[in-house]
């Protein structure tokens, strides 16, 4: 039996790499399907965030993916998009017919469909990890790769910064140019070195004013001789998540996106960090150590300057009043705040892992050299941490039973003693319908201080909510995802001054014919309570309604020619006030002329009747660069970006994006006012890769 079955898998994986392979496999532009596939996961937060830290996230898996022959269920969760019952039917595939003999046997698994196998198999492999000890001191740096990046931006109309007198400490004391350096080394597999720096327009070319960031990133092979081995190190600059994110999680993670199942933080440990947030990130040395078989121990320091607002008046001589998290560095004043307070974090993160359950404790502690104190604090900032010096505690799970995944996090600190906890589940009805529910109480006395739960609120304190999520195809081809969340706050917030609630739900069909023709419709229904606008008196409450409906097409004319169209229009209502509405179309065009040069432009109209009416479009852009600008205002927005491959190692990109305003004389405010109604923005940028 067990020959038949070697042999029937043999035949099948032949039939399938000769016949589908090509199709299936070879032409898969995997960096484009993940910058597609983040697109749906950025456009929902409505910010321009750099989002290269997700990128980062998704990117490490592709370089170190999860060997389907030896990975547990809390190994294969890792991969993007993966469900319940796909991971426990790689399981089943495994233990029925034993170990993965090709990577095209995956189309073997039960319940698994092209679509997924499209989705999953960048993050796959069946080859056995890199082992140190197998190779020659001179092999270790055969293999060594090399990724240099040169970014030059700028915006054609100078703002008001540069044209203010360099006595005024509000003006901008460098050129409009923004430069960026990256530096990728992969030595082999196991170690990797990465060095970024970045000047921001308007600051000054010197050590004070830019930012640097670089590691050393080490991954321990498991060779299966030593009981405690490195398992990962990195020395110098890296992020740092745990559980749920809701103790301790530092970077972005992803939020409500229409991915309706991805609820569950999978990528807890250290990373390397390689974005230019210039405070959100640690600096020192981390290090996981593999204990035996079911222990994992995660210590970390890290000690770094951060910009912040100062306090020096008669009451607090030295204090800070909050972080500032701009990174702009291009006046006296900005000046006067960079690298003002230095923070120290010491933490440890303890893992026990069988095959199907995850249980982990946290401990970290913050210190600050000054006083955090707010003198002007806001009502609704009662529960604000204030002082030096905090520790957070927590403890999370994950329990992986046949097509179900249990998973969420307990979190306290040393200083309100409250609980905060978040709890949910991702099951697999059958191959067709999955469903998460996410449970939280966020309480409002806890002090996170770095944290990045799944929540509504970014501060992952004063809130309650209950998500939950559906996937399913009904027909072959269409896929619905849909999810609604319900959430209040038990404490005044931002803008509110009493207690609230609100809701989101989102419903989004899908078309997939493969990558010739898609298309998708979605709508959401955002439903918030915030303090009315236009009284005058005092504040009351009123509901605001924000709702989105979205058609968007993607087809392939040519081989060389793809189209992208979407329709958007929103409504916002307010209880005492009126309706605004905001509208856009776009035309994309993704022409290939020939295989070295590849070219994409955009058309926009948009036509929004207020700030709330806003509507957000992801753009194209350079390699590690993502762009979500918000469009508000009447005008036209067009961008063309062109990448041509000068030689096999080299890539030269440009990109040229222009918008202009009908309805608006102005761009801006303050030292950012421009006194046009046009912005013209050139990038250039050029990759070395050996």
């Amino acid at each position: 039996m067990a020959n038949k079955n070697i042999y029937l898998k043999l035949i099948v994986c032949l039939v399938f790499q000769f016949c589908l392979g090509t199709e299936l496999f070879a032409q898969s532009e995997t960096k484009e399907d993940i910058r597609d596939n983040i697109e749906k996961y950025i456009e929902n937060t409505e910010s321009n965030a750099d989002y290269t830290d997700l990128y980062d996230q998704i990117d490490g898996l592709l370089n170190n993916p999860i060997n389907l022959n030896t990975g547990n269920a809390e190994e294969l969760s890792k991969i993007p998009l993966i469900t319940p019952e796909i991971i426990q039917a790689i399981i089943n595939h495994r233990k029925n017919y034993g170990n993965f003999t090709s990577i095209y046997e995956i189309q073997l698994v039960e319940g698994i469909n092209m679509e997924y196998i499209k989705l999953i198999l960048p993050f796959a492999t069946i080859k056995e990890s890199f082992q140190l000890k197998k190779i020659s001191t001179k092999d270790f740096w055969k293999n060594y790769k090399h990724e240099v990046i040169i970014l030059s931006a700028q915006r054609l109309q100078n703002s008001e910064g540069y044209n203010t007198s360099d006595t005024n400490r509000n003006a901008y004391l460098g050129n409009p140019i923004r430069q960026v350096i990256r530096y990728k080394g992969v030595i082999n597999p196991n170690v990797q070195i990465n060095f970024n720096t970045e000047k921001d327009a308007g600051e000054q070319l010197n050590l004070n004013s830019i930012f640097y960031s670089g590691n050393i990133i080490y991954n321990g092979p498991d060779n299966g001789l030593r009981k405690i081995r490195i398992k990962y190190l990195a020395i110098g600059d890296y992020q740092a998540a745990f559980g749920q994110g809701l103790t301790f999680g530092s970077g972005l993670a992803f939020g409500k996106s229409p991915f309706v199942m991805n609820i569950m933080r999978t990528q807890s440990g250290l990373r390397p960090y390689r974005s230019f947030n210039e405070n959100e990130f640690l600096r020192g040395i981390g290090t996981t150590l593999l204990i035996g078989k079911n222990l994992d121990l995660t210590s970390f320091y890290s000690s770094k300057k951060i910009d912040a607002n100062t306090i020096n008046d008669s009451i607090i001589s030295d204090g800070f009043s909050s972080i500032v998290n701009s990174g702009y560095h291009r006046s006296m004043n900005e000046l006067d705040k960079k690298d003002v307070i230095k923070r120290t974090i010491i933490g440890s993160h303890l893992t026990f892992h069988t095959s199907k359950l995850n249980i982990g404790f946290t401990a970290v502690n913050i210190n600050y050299n000054q006083l955090l104190f707010n003198q002007n604090l806001k009502p609704y900032q009662f529960y604000n941490f204030t002082g030096t010096n905090i520790s957070n505690f927590g403890t999370d799970y994950k329990w992986y039973v046949k097509n179900l995944i249990l998973f969420g996090e307990i979190s306290t600190d040393n200083i309100s003693k409250k609980i905060s906890a978040t709890n949910g589940l991702i099951m697999s009805l059958d191959k067709n319908i999955d469903i998460s529910i996410l449970y939280r109480n966020f309480n409002v006395k806890t002090q996170p201080q770095i944290s990045n739960a799944l929540g509504e609120g970014t501060d992952n304190r004063n809130e309650n909510g209950f998500y939950t999520g559906v996937s399913l195809i009904p027909i072959k081809n269409y896929k619905l995802n849909a999810y609604s969340d319900i959430y209040s706050s038990n404490w005044l917030r931002y803008q509110i001054d009493y207690p609230s609630k609100g809701k989101d739900m989102m419903v989004e069909l899908q078309f997939n014919k493969r990558k010739s023709f898609n298309w998708y419709v979605r709508y959401r229904n955002e439903q918030k309570q915030k303090n009315e606008s236009n009284t005058q008196i005092f504040n009351r409450l009123e509901n605001n309604k924000r709702e989105l409906l979205r058609f968007h097409l993607d087809y392939i004319i040519s081989p060389k020619l793809n189209m992208r169209n979407r329709i958007e229009q929103v409504w916002y209502s307010m209880q005492y006030g009126s309706t605004k509405r905001g509208f856009s179309i776009f035309q994309d065009i993704n022409y290939k002329p020939f295989l070295k040069l590849n070219i994409i432009a955009r058309y926009m109209f948009f036509d929004t009747e207020d700030y709330n009416s806003r509507l957000y479009a992801y753009e194209n852009d350079m390699l590690y660069t993502y762009s979500v600008p918000a469009f508000q205002n009447k005008g036209t927005r067009l961008f063309v970006l062109m990448k041509y491959k000068v030689s096999k190692n080299i890539d030269f990109w440009v990109r040229w994006s222009y918008t202009q305003y009908e309805n608006v004389e102005t761009i801006g405010s303050g030292q950012d006012l421009i006194k046009e109604n046009k912005a013209t923005d050139l990038k250039f940028q050029i990759r070395w890769a050996l």
